[in-house]
């Protein structure tokens, strides 16, 4: 089973998810930051690293949220989420072709990744702060 990272990014109450773009695997997709882990990495230094790979931001990882393994066609993940302070950076859609700011509540209307719905569904009904 894969290791696989997921951030969890608040701003003033709402929280970022991003989407897939044409061509990557799950594209069209929603999901949270994040990616896998790489041998001997910690999922906090396997998001941090991820994070400015494909967002150029920086961010501090904080506590952990919830494990949500799935079973893809093509293997099975455990998706990890941590809430995350950005901390620097701005901005940059490198492998997704959109970001949203969503209100807790409205996690569960996004077209999200299987293995990406269960943190959703949890901090809707926890709020922001998840």
């Amino acid at each position: 089973m894969k290791e696989v990272t997921a951030a969890v990014i608040a701003r003033e109450g709402r929280i970022l998810l991003l989407r897939r773009s044409p061509g990557q695997k799950h594209a069209g997709f929603w999901e949270f930051p994040g990616g896998k882990t790489e041998p001997g990495e910690t999922p906090q230094a396997c998001l941090e690293r991820e994070l400015l790979e494909e967002l150029g931001i920086t961010g501090k990882t904080g506590a952990h949220i919830i494990d949500s393994p799935y079973s893809y066609p093509g293997g099975a993940i455990n998706l990890r989420a941590f809430h995350v302070d950005w901390t620097g950076g701005e901005l940059q859609l490198r492998v997704h072709d959109a970001a949203a700011w969503c209100l807790p509540q409205e996690l569960p209307g996004y077209a999200l990744t299987p293995a990406d719905i269960p943190v959703a569904q949890l901090l809707a009904a926890r709020g922001a702060n998840g």
